[in-house]
Order: C-alpha cells, then sequence, then structure tokens
C-alpha cells in the first residue's frame, strides 16, 4: 500500500516534501471567543460498535438500501447523531483534562453519512471562574464536509475545567508519513484546469485518509485576551469633580471661607467604582485627555487592578470637569460641566471595538453623557445578542435623548424632572408635567401626590418599551414601576454570584423572599405595577453621588443574582451611606451593615 501511494504521488505531484522539525505548540490560555476544531470521518465498523454498545441498531444506520430507499437518505447510512455529538466532549477532555462535562443541547439539522468527513467547531463563549474550577459555556457545531456553511449539529455545552491552559493533543508516535506538502508540477501535462482540480481533489482525499489527523488547532480572539469573564459594561463619562463647599453662608460678588476639593466624579465612572467596591468587576468604556485630570482620574483605576483597556486618553484633549458649588447642608447650590469631550470622542467606532466585551456581559449600562449616535450604536449591539440595557438620564436636559432608544431600554433611574423630560420628549408637544410641593403632613400623603403626578408619565414610559422604570424620589423612596407580565429576574447564566450578594440575600430573603407573589408574572397580562420602597432615615453630609450610588447597588445585586425587588433595596442601603460621607463613593461598604440598614 505504502509503495502505490507513492507511485501515485510521483505521476501526479512534484516535489514531494518530508519535513522532519516537530515543532511544538506554544502554551495557550482559554480565552472567550478562542475556538477548539478538528475534522474526522465514522466508518462502517465504528457506526456498527456503537450500535452493539448503545443498542440503537435502527437500520438507518447499518443497512445502506434500506438508508436509501426507506430512510429518504440520499447518500446511504447515516452516523447516530449520538456518536457524533460524542466529539464535543471528546474535543474539550483532549486539551483540558479533568474536564467536566455537565450540560449539553442540541439540534439535528442535517445528517451526517458514513464515511463522508465533518468538522468540529467547540467555542468559548463564557467563563466564569470559580474558587478552584472554572465553569465555560461553549458554543458547539459540526459541519458536513459538503456544506460548512450550515452545520449538521448546533448546540450549546456547559464543561467544568481544572485550569483554563490548553494540553496540546500529541500526534501518533509513528505516522504513516510526517507533515507532508503537496505541490502540484506545472510541467505535468493535464487536460485543463478540470483535470487538474479533480486530481487535485483526490490527492487530498488519499491524504486525508491515509495521514493522521493534525491536532485540533486553538484560534486565539485578539479581543479575548483583554476579557475571560463576564463583567457588566458601563459607558460615560469619567469626570474629575471639583467640589466647592463654604463654611458660612454665600453671598454674591464675594468670596467666602470653605473648602475646595479634588474628587474623581461623572455618573458612570461613580456607578463603576461602586459596582467594583461591591465585588462585582465592571469593564469601563471611557474617554480622558492627557492631563492632569485625565492621569487624576486613571491613577485610582489602575491602583484597583481594573482593567483600563477601553477608556481612550486622547492628546490635547480636557479631561472632563464639573465644578460644583454646595450649601453648607449639602445641597448643590449651581454647577458648571465642561464634558464635551464624552460626546466628541466615545465614538460609535471606539465602543465597537469592544462589542466582544458587551456581547458577553451580564448587563450594559450607557449614560446620557454619550451622544445619540454613540448612545444608539451602544443599544443595537446589546439588543443583537440579548444583552439587558440600563439608561442613567444624567440630568434633565439630557434624560430626553432616550427618546430614539426607548424601545432598547430594560432598566432606567430617573428622578421625578428627568422622568417627564423623557416621557416629553416621546409625546411632543409636552403634554406631562410635576409641580414639587416640599410640605405634607405624613410622608405618606407625599407619596399619593406623587404617584398622582408621576403615574401618568410612568405608564406612558412603559408603553413606549421600557421594562422597568426606577423613579428616585429623594428623602421619599423610590417607585419601581414595570408590567405585569414582565419577569423580575435577569438571565442567570450571565449571573454570578460573589460573596457579597450572599450575604445580602440572606438577609433580604427575609424582607423580600423568592416566593413572593409579585415574582409570577401572569404571561400576556398588560395591568402595570407600581410599588414602592421607602428611603432609609440617614445623617446627610453630602448628596452628590447619592443617586450614582442607587445605580451601582442595584447593577452589582443584578448581577449577583438577585432580583429587582431585592436589588432596588440594596440600591436604597448603598445610597444610604453615600448620603453619609464627604466622598462621592464611600471608601467601604460592610454587607451586613447595608442588608441591616
Amino acid at each position: 500500500m505504502r509503495a502505490s501511494l507513492r507511485q501515485l504521488v510521483a505521476m501526479m505531484a512534484t516535489p514531494l516534501m518530508r519535513s522532519k522539525t516537530m515543532t511544538t505548540a506554544p502554551t495557550l490560555l482559554l480565552k472567550v471567543g478562542d475556538t477548539l476544531c478538528e475534522r474526522r470521518r465514522f466508518t462502517e465498523g465504528e457506526v456498527e460498535a456503537y450500535a452493539g454498545v448503545s443498542g440503537d441498531r435502527n437500520p438507518v444506520h447499518l443497512d445502506d438500501v434500506f438508508a436509501r430507499e426507506v430512510g429518504g437518505f440520499e447518500h446511504g447510512c447515516v452516523v447516530h447523531g449520538m456518536l457524533v455529538a460524542s466529539l464535543f466532549p471528546a474535543l474539550i477532555a483532549a486539551h483540558f483534562p479533568g474536564a467536566v462535562y455537565a450540560r449539553q443541547s442540541l439540534k439535528f439539522a442535517a445528517p451526517v453519512y458514513v464515511g463522508k468527513e465533518v468538522l468540529v467547531q467547540v467555542q468559548a463563549l463564557h467563563i466564569r471562574p470559580s474558587a478552584t474550577k472554572y465553569f465555560v459555556k461553549f458554543g458547539t457545531k459540526c459541519f458536513a464536509n459538503d456544506n460548512d456553511n450550515a452545520p449538521a449539529i448546533v448546540g450549546e455545552a456547559l464543561a467544568v475545567l481544572p485550569s483554563l491552559h490548553q494540553v496540546p493533543t500529541k500526534a501518533p508516535s509513528t505516522p504513516l508519513f510526517k507533515d507532508i506538502h503537496l505541490t502540484l508540477n506545472p510541467s505535468v501535462s493535464m487536460a485543463g484546469t478540470t483535470a487538474t482540480s479533480s486530481s487535485l481533489r483526490r490527492m487530498e482525499s488519499v491524504h486525508r485518509h491515509l495521514l493522521p489527523a493534525p491536532p485540533p488547532i486553538l484560534h486565539q480572539n485578539p479581543l479575548g485576551a483583554t476579557r475571560s469573564e463576564s463583567f457588566p459594561v458601563i459607558i460615560g463619562g469619567m469626570v474629575l469633580d471639583i467640589h466647592a463647599k463654604p463654611s458660612m453662608q454665600p453671598h454674591p460678588g464675594t468670596t467666602v471661607p470653605g473648602m475646595v476639593k479634588y474628587i474623581s466624579g461623572g455618573v458612570a465612572r461613580n456607578i463603576a467604582e461602586c459596582i467594583y467596591k461591591l465585588e462585582t468587576r465592571p469593564f469601563m468604556i471611557s474617554v480622558v485627555g492627557k492631563d492632569m485630570a485625565g492621569d487624576f482620574l486613571l491613577k485610582y483605576w489602575r491602583s484597583a487592578g481594573l482593567c483600563t483597556d477601553g477608556i481612550l486618553q486622547v492628546d490635547d484633549v480636557t479631561t472632563p470637569i464639573v465644578s460644583n458649588v454646595f450649601d453648607g447642608s449639602g445641597e448643590l447650590i449651581a454647577g458648571v460641566a465642561s464634558v464635551g469631550a464624552v460626546e466628541k470622542f466615545l465614538s460609535p467606532s471606539w465602543i465597537c471595538q469592544f462589542c466582544a466585551c458587551i456581547s458577553n456581559a451580564p448587563l450594559l449600562m450607557i449614560d446620557a453623557n454619550l451622544s445619540p449616535e454613540s448612545l444608539e450604536a451602544s443599544c443595537k449591539i446589546a439588543h443583537e445578542v440579548g444583552v439587558p440595557v440600563f439608561f442613567e438620564p444624567v440630568s434633565i436636559v439630557k434624560s430626553s435623548r432616550i427618546a430614539p432608544i426607548a424601545k432598547y431600554i430594560t432598566y432606567t433611574s430617573p428622578n421625578e424632572f428627568e422622568l417627564v423630560a423623557m416621557a416629553n420628549s416621546l409625546s411632543p408637544p409636552e403634554k406631562y408635567n410635576f409641580a414639587k410641593i416640599d410640605q405634607f403632613k405624613n410622608k405618606a400623603k407625599a407619596v399619593e401626590y406623587l404617584f398622582e403626578m408621576l403615574s401618568p408619565a410612568m405608564f406612558f414610559l412603559l408603553e413606549k418599551g421600557i421594562k422597568f422604570l426606577l423613579v428616585t424620589l429623594g428623602s421619599h423612596g423610590v417607585f419601581v414601576c414595570c408590567k405585569e407580565c414582565t419577569s423580575l429576574m435577569m438571565d442567570q447564566q450571565k449571573s454570578e454570584t460573589t460573596s457579597f450578594s450572599t450575604m445580602l440575600l440572606d438577609k433580604l430573603e427575609r424582607c423580600f423572599p423568592s416566593n413572593m407573589l409579585l415574582n409570577f408574572p401572569r404571561e400576556g397580562s398588560t395591568r402595570t405595577c407600581v410599588f414602592h420602597l421607602p428611603a432609609v432615615s440617614a445623617s446627610v453630609v453630602s448628596l452628590t453621588g447619592a443617586g450614582d450610588c442607587f445605580v451601582g447597588g442595584v447593577i452589582s445585586a443584578l448581577c449577583g443574582g438577585l432580583d429587582m425587588m431585592q436589588s432596588v433595596a440594596v440600591g436604597i442601603a448603598i445610597a444610604k451611606a453615600s448620603v453619609e460621607s464627604e466622598a462621592n463613593i464611600p471608601d467601604k461598604f460592610s454587607a451586613a451593615t447595608i442588608a441591616g440598614g
């Protein structure tokens, strides 16, 4: 057999080159987007052996005539679907010894014929580390050789890996040939290009049958190098806040003594920092200048060990700065914002470079400092892969930017005035309004008034496609508004339980147990539900950052596996900690203190 093959090679192709250099595959670390590939064909003997072991002796697998005439399979016997699917765990285990195959979903779209080659692909979609293991969700596909565009089998698998380090597979120790490269000899007479291509195909067929199959190849995903886990993605401004707080009543036209501080700020940045301090690592997409303020903001990010790949630092650009003046009680008197760099440089093209990060995220948060084009681009990326979007209105003026993207928004957290502005932006001419009244005999009456004034705008925004409205009412708490048919739980496949969320859940279950009636949505219901969660009394030091901490608490809790009502309760407790601190984001959070508060 070896001699006849060599004669065939000599007749059809020259030169025949044998490479004696053995290459060693580099050690690779599995990242999201990496793919394992292998080609394989099943023989009649293998199919017969599987039929004997499994007991599945359906004649479409064993009798060629029956398969064609009765089964309708034009190429004869088909391989058992589960035998083909067994290539998926085999491929994973070959590269990650000790892997435990936990779950597999399969859809059999086309037959795989006995003797026909198939291409098997296993791609890492999501990686979640635990203390000693890695839970990896793989996309699994098998393609028939004659149609590499449509898979014969498609599905998803969950495997538990002891390590993310790939172990290269070993080729057989005595191969028929070592690496063989065939080059057609132009001087060989062929009957046109048809004969040439036909000869080449025959040679490739002989090559595949007689040579050992190459080991599966792990293809590195360039963006995967920075992303191996599922983190919430935060897109928006990083701002240097300048806080001026007078020690006496300020007077127009003159200066008064007081304290001036530089503080890391920006709605998106504050939320990301809060999330990080709640044991959920965010991925930040933002922009700063190459100046003192930009270096100041990045210094903290780097010292915390957070990824800065998404933060664009631009020459000759002023880092966004906001200068605020407060009164003695911590209320904002006036502020001036210079955040043009966010709109100009946080562009759709920059955001689209991180499509893989957004696609793998449990949640995307965008703030209204982004340009309308960037807001829409971000939402479309998330919408295409089913990632929920949290819209932070930022201000009354910028909250109206929700108008063209309302249908993509899952969560938003306006205050009373931002809520009305959002509703009016979707309903010209302006038909919603709100007048704040400070004096009420009791809080219950105040909440009743707020509901009466705000419910038309809340109901209208839900009709426009927003799933959850979290309307912040300052000292009066929060309205949680949604359709009755809306599930209060986020997709648990992308949630990652932390020690922090576990402690919170243990205590919050007593207040908002998971079997409450409101957690059982009625399919098809069009009723609107509004829940009121009261605020927690606090000793106010500064109100700056309270709203951002509320949102950060909600997002971290949702990503940690808590439902909406529990997450809002966490957000309220985090906001309490914020107003009792001088900093935008308190230095430390205690799970026990927050759950108890």
